[in-house]
């Protein structure tokens, strides 16, 4: 579904931190989440300890481990000597994609952070990651700014498969409607809560779409987002991800997820409604005679027919809980 904000209202958004000499005081948070990933999580410290700094700029790290036993402190000890910045290590007790990354967030309000950046323990970020992304947002307006992902796959995977994860590099900087948790660095005025005060809606704890909804919720009180084509992390994608089967449940998920989010921000839900319920036969129809002539459109029609289902089933009160039991 193509998210549409323009109709959403918008207010006077808070000024950047400034010091004396109106000379912004930087001290930027890197905030890591994860959950049982220990060997995904082992890659990202070590790409992470060789990441250059940006001049002049205080950076503090913070890990959130959302395993209740700790099961990450060990890996994070033993990447803790290597890192050319100051760490510190917290357990959230309290499940959840939206519980982690909240912590994160007033973690950092409380270190004094002026930029939050964050990226996935499943990915492995450049060298020129941080500095790409604070170059981006402080010489621009934006309160936000996104990366690009580059997907890894394992040699097997099929090459459908990987026509369907193919990393989209942004060509150029261009405003973005969201920022993803994957990838970002955005302004502590987006969450202070002196400022706009947003947070992760736990509602979508286990279903995706999470950093969705916080770009909106931070859109209706002001901000924007942009681009950073070379701040640049990789993303390791499992076997379990890189299966046919794996992108059917995330599109059936993703029907779910825009429910919930559909009726949060009051979208055109009867008119997506018939609209899926009237293509589904069409698409189920088109789908033998596109895919004998194209094997990557047929796919497409399929997984589109995955997700109207997902969003037929969300209108009766299913949820998307799939995080709940995986950690892929």
């Amino acid at each position: 579904m193509a998210w549409k904000t323009k109709k959403m209202e918008t207010k006077k958004v808070p000024k950047r931190l400034e010091d004396e000499n109106n000379q912004t005081e930087a001290k930027i948070v890197v905030g890591l989440c994860t959950f049982n990933r220990y060997e995904q999580l082992k890659e990202a410290l070590d790409s992470l300890s060789r990441v250059q700094l940006p001049e002049k700029v205080k950076v503090e790290f913070v890990l959130v481990d959302n395993d209740e036993n700790g099961g990450a402190k060990y890996i994070f000890d033993a990447n803790v000597p290597d890192m050319p910045f100051e760490c510190h290590y917290f357990i959230e007790k309290n499940r959840g994609l939206c519980n982690a990354r909240n912590r994160v967030l007033e973690e950092a309000i409380n270190l004094g952070a002026t930029e939050i950046a964050m990226f996935d323990d499943d990915e492995i970020v450049t060298e020129e990651w941080l500095v790409e992304l604070y170059k981006a947002i402080k010489n621009s307006k934006y309160h936000g700014v996104c990366g690009t992902v580059y997907r890894l796959l394992p040699m097997e995977s099929s090459d459908l498969v990987k026509r369907f994860w193919e990393t989209k590099k942004f060509e150029k900087e261009r405003s973005l409607p969201m920022i993803g948790t994957n990838n970002c660095i955005f302004s502590v005025d987006l969450v202070k809560p002196d400022g706009m005060n947003i947070r992760f809606d736990n509602e979508f704890n286990f279903s995706g779409r999470e950093d969705l909804v916080f770009s909106f919720d931070a859109q209706v009180k002001g901000a924007k987002f942009m681009s950073a084509k070379e701040a640049i992390v990789i993303e390791k994608f499992s076997k379990n991800r890189s299966t046919i089967r794996y992108l059917l449940r995330r599109w059936f998920a993703g029907g779910l997820s825009d429910v919930a989010v559909a009726r949060r921000y009051k979208f055109q839900m009867t008119r997506r409604t018939i609209v899926e319920i009237f293509t589904i036969p069409l698409r189920l129809l088109s789908f033998i005679p596109i895919m004998l002539f194209n094997h990557v459109n047929g796919m497409q029609t399929i997984l589109r027919v995955a997700s109207s289902i997902g969003w037929l089933c969300g209108l009766f009160g299913k949820r998307a809980n799939y995080y709940m039991k995986h950690k892929d």
